[in-house]
């Protein structure tokens, strides 16, 4: 348990080091023989999986609109295939803010929520897309805004709607990045795996943000128990 809280500790100070800016997904050249698609004036490559098509849109584009036509085309070639449409979803209401957050402007931040407000509403039934879009949402208002009472309010639906759903390899968040310390060989060294749950760098950012200390106590004491 306390080894769980310090593997969150570390994400709170990828928050204050690591480059806030989103990184790249690295992506091999794309094989010549797949077939391309002109899509909204850009010649897209067509992948055999949804999958395929998401990581290729989650690679580095020199072109923003070039990135953003490669995110809408998932839903347009694979419209079942729901969960990768979903963070595609995810990346265009992430992409509302700018080619840099911290340069955003008010009408910036508001088409954003108005996005990640639509993500919720279309992908009702896929708790991995809606944990996501309330963290957004949560950070957003807490970080961006400075309006930390509704930041909160969406870091604790996040505690107390999904509180065992965990997060994957790849980072969460663009500004943070998983980090796991050196396991040290030992005669009670083990091969588990460590697991990170959005529920608790959920409560870790309410400690960091509410302005109310038995709130703030609450959430610890949740963070400790539970992760």
């Amino acid at each position: 348990m306390k080894n769980s809280i310090f593997i969150i500790i570390i994400f709170f100070f990828g928050f204050l080091f690591n480059s806030c800016s989103e990184e790249p997904v690295s992506l091999s050249l794309v094989q010549a023989e797949l077939p391309h698609i002109n899509f909204k004036g850009f010649n897209i490559p067509k992948f055999p999986t949804a999958l395929g098509q998401l990581n290729y849109a989650k690679s580095g584009f020199v072109d923003s609109k070039e990135k953003k036509a490669s995110l809408e085309i998932i839903s347009f070639l694979f419209p079942e295939s729901r969960l990768e449409c979903g963070h595609a979803d995810l990346n265009l209401a992430y992409m509302k803010l700018g080619h840099d957050y911290r340069f955003a402007n008010q009408h910036d931040f508001n088409n954003s929520i108005l996005s990640y407000h639509e993500v919720i509403q279309n992908y009702s039934k896929y708790p991995q897309i809606l944990v996501h879009a309330n963290w957004y949402l949560g950070w957003i208002h807490c970080d961006l805004l400075n309006s930390k009472k509704t930041g909160v309010k969406y870091f604790w639906h996040i505690v107390k709607t999904w509180p065992e759903i965990k997060m994957g390899i790849s980072s969460p968040v663009p500004w943070v990045s998983l980090v796991y310390p050196s396991q040290e060989k030992s005669d009670q060294s083990t091969n588990k795996k460590t697991n990170v749950y959005w529920a608790g760098l959920s409560l870790l950012e309410i400690i960091r943000h509410t302005e109310n200390l038995s709130e703030s106590l609450k959430a610890f004491d949740l963070l400790w128990r539970n992760y």
